[in-house]
């Protein structure tokens, strides 16, 4: 047996906060053999806050302050799972989440942050620019800058004076004033409304005074005593009924706990943050750990602030560990000072610590310098190795996994997964039954493959998308479908979670194509794998082949290239998260329309869709190959016509990654025009969940392309066309594909 596959328990870490990432990265260096890690976050992407004000003046980017988590969980071996949870049963080990199964754990910690407290504020909630979440306020943060610019803003507001209000305010006013002062049209005034007399009331009286000074030097006014009761669409109003007119505000004030853990089981204080013990276990439930802003230490209050986060994450690994091995837990003791960096915007900080503070620019290069090491931790990430029978495996029975049948899930728990589905078990024979209308052709199709993302849920889906896509090609309707599943060794609990989410997945997207799960069989293995075989109907006058591709027709493919060598990339943990979120929304997306789309135009009588493929492991020049070779024609292609998906070129020109199949898919296809375009390597991508590739007569090309676009392919698009097949001593009478370079680049 192959120890290091068996699973034999589950983390789920809630949340992508600063504790969390650091634990990822630990679990990397120094991995517990035998655990499943799972990360569950709203974004592929978490920011960190220490370089907000610097991003808002300038002086980074969005890529500069924010750490990749599907990168990391790659790194970490983990999967990522991209959701926002409503609710936590500790009870049963359950995290709830918006629109997907529940996730079961052995361990849970929870990173979620905190959220604007405006909710008591009439008219906040609907007209401030709240800081928290980052991300949100990010783009609100652009959508400020489209609204400078137009010149529909006068005055800026921001509310809260502490350091975050201050940072914000004077970061903003340098961006605007002195980065880009052309933007706006007219001056804008600035305004900054504190709830007390004192600015920055955590500090020292002379860094209270510096501050105030800076403020006045650059022309903001401050008001003081100034208390916002209420927000108007273009007003604040204090508590003392003080009006002040704003056309922008922006909130950021103290924040508030998540609402709805409050209404959890999970001890929270009056405030709606969870309660933990100084070993960062919820002191109610040992199996169930809370840091971050979610937290609050019962035994050392601190205030809301990521160095104590940051301090957090090497004990709560530890903690994890040893909570895992059956070990004595150790105790969080927070640092009593701490080095507080506050920045004014222009490249300037003050630093404090034990009372003191300094000024200056080379304040500001010491905060850029730390925050820089702290990000490098996350962007340099080296391949490591895991071996195997230690840690958890330790007491893991060495006996040789069973083959054969042997190797089958267990009925029991197989049966309760199915049950939980409402899937009529008990009716289920030893074969399924169908009967086929009459009239009707059958089709048929199978398709298998290994895990490349580790979202078992969306895994799932995606099989599904790819099996049918097969019945769709060729002008069909999927009827039936049967479930091939192996799944790692792992404990029954954990094979029970792995089964609740792939089957779920594949429930819920063949239901939502009205094709029937009527069976299936599953295995364990060294990893997992899924696939469908499919049967599907099709009348004879809709049919379409790769045999049916006639001179003068056009080539519409319906969705973009480029799934092989990002994942690729993934799998080096080199490729960006924006990227495999986009190109999973795409693997999402069904061929169902899109094949009832070509099939409506084959219909007996017409023939302006003649022929059709889907785009999968061979590559758009193999499958395009095979539909020439059964035709007996030639293709001219339009190179930069070739939609692709964000950060494919860069993966195969610039980190020069491709996947295993591309070299052998290059090979294969004999009759091709090469190119010394980056478009051209594109060609020989193998595909998972591609797209339907069809020969349509031209006169009726752009609009079956509005009918695609109009159904959901944006990229859909002509990228090519069909010719007469030439014989002569060049060719040997054999189809030849040439490629051109006409048209516009068609980037997803």
């Amino acid at each position: 047996m192959n120890t290091s596959a068996f699973i034999a328990k589950e983390l789920v870490l809630l949340g992508g906060g600063h504790s969390h990432v650091i634990v990822l990265r630990k679990l990397a260096m120094q991995p517990i053999v035998g655990l499943q890690i799972t990360l569950i976050s709203p974004d592929v992407e978490t920011p960190y806050s220490g370089m907000l004000p610097g991003l808002v003046a300038g002086h980074y980017d969005s890529q500069d302050m924010h750490i990749d988590l599907v990168r990391l969980c790659r790194f970490a071996g983990a999967r990522l799972i991209q959701a926002s949870a409503f609710d936590i049963d500790p009870v049963n080990r359950r995290v709830r989440c918006q629109g997907r199964p529940d996730i079961g754990y052995d361990i849970l910690s929870i990173d979620i942050g905190i959220t604007p407290a405006v909710i008591d504020v009439p008219g906040a909630r609907e007209n401030v620019i709240a800081v928290k979440p980052i991300n949100r306020f990010l783009h609100q943060w652009q959508e400020c800058l489209g609204r400078v610019a137009t010149g529909t803003v006068k005055h800026m507001g921001f509310v809260g004076g502490g350091a975050g209000g201050v940072e914000l305010c004077l970061a903003v006013h340098h961006y605007l004033t002195r980065v880009a002062p052309t933007l706006s049209p007219q001056p804008i005034r600035f305004h900054l409304f504190v709830d007390q007399e004192v600015l920055l009331p955590d500090y020292s009286p002379a860094v209270q005074a510096l501050f105030s000074q800076q403020l006045a030097h650059r022309g903001i006014e401050l008001h003081r005593n100034f208390r916002v009761a209420e927000v108007e669409q273009k007003t604040v109003v204090s508590a003392h009924a003080q009006r002040c007119a704003v056309d922008e505000i922006f909130w950021v004030t103290s924040a508030a706990a998540q609402p709805w853990l409050a209404q959890t089981l999970l001890a929270t204080d009056d405030n709606g943050f969870v309660e933990v013990r100084d070993t960062l276990q919820v002191s109610n439930f040992d199996d169930v750990f809370a840091v971050g802003d979610t937290a609050h230490v019962l035994a050392h209050p601190r205030p809301k602030a990521g160095v104590f986060a940051v301090r957090q994450g090497p004990v709560l690994y530890e903690n994890i560990r040893r909570q895992l091995l059956g070990k004595p837990l150790k105790h969080f003791v927070p640092q009593t000072s701490f080095l507080s960096l506050v920045s004014t915007g222009d490249k300037a900080a003050v630093a404090m610590k034990f009372g003191r503070s300094v000024y200056g620019r080379w304040v500001w290069h010491l905060k850029d310098w730390i925050d820089r090491r702290f990000m490098d931790q996350f962007n340099a990430l080296p391949l490591m190795k895991v071996e195997s029978g230690q840690g958890l495996l330790a007491e893991v029975d060495p006996q040789m996994q069973c083959g054969g049948c042997g190797s089958k899930v267990s009925a029991d728990l197989l049966a309760e997964v199915l049950g939980n589905l409402d899937m009529p078990v008990a009716e289920l024979d030893d074969a399924a039954l169908y009967r086929a209308p009459a009239g009707k052709l059958m089709l048929h199709t199978v398709d298998v493959f290994k895990a490349f993302i580790e979202d078992p849920y969306l895994l799932a889906k995606i099989a599904v998308n790819h099996a049918v896509s097969d019945i769709y090609a060729m002008g069909g309707e999927a009827v039936t479908a049967m479930a091939i599943v192996t799944t790692p060794y792992a404990a029954p609990s954990a094979t029970r979670h792995l089964l609740e989410q792939l089957m779920q997945g594949a429930w819920e997207q063949l239901a939502g194509e009205g094709i029937s799960l009527v069976g299936g069989h599953t295995t364990e293995g060294a990893e997992l794998s899924v696939g469908f075989a499919v049967n599907g109907i099709a009348d004879e006058s809709r049919l379409l082949k790769k045999s049916g591709m006639r001179p003068g027709q056009t080539l519409i493919l319906t969705k973009p290239l480029g799934t092989g060598t990002l994942f690729a990339a993934d799998m080096q943990h080199q490729a960006r998260g924006h990227w495999i979120e986009a190109a999973l929304q795409v693997m999402l997306q069904s061929n169902a329309a899109a094949g009832a789309i070509f099939a409506a135009l084959s219909e007996q009588g017409t023939t302006t869709a003649s022929a059709c493929t889907d785009i999968t492991g061979f590559g758009l020049a193999g499958h395009l190959s095979e539909m020439m070779q059964a035709s007996q024609v030639n293709v001219s292609l339009d190179l930069l016509s070739l939609p692709l998906l964000a950060g494919s070129l860069t993966c195969l020109q610039e980190l020069q990654i491709t996947s295993t199949l591309h070299a052998g898919n290059e090979r294969s296809v004999k009759h091709i025009q090469p190119q010394a375009h980056p478009h051209y390597a594109m060609l020989f991508d193998p595909q998972t969940a591609g797209g339907l590739l069809a020969a349509v007569d031209a006169h009726l090309a752009s609009a079956t392309i509005e009918k695609l676009v109009a159904a959901g392919y944006s990229k859909a698009c002509i990228i090519g066309r069909v010719e007469a097949l030439e014989t002569n001593l060049e060719q040997l009478g054999q189809p030849f594909i040439s490629t051109l370079m006409h048209g516009e680049r068609n980037d997803a």
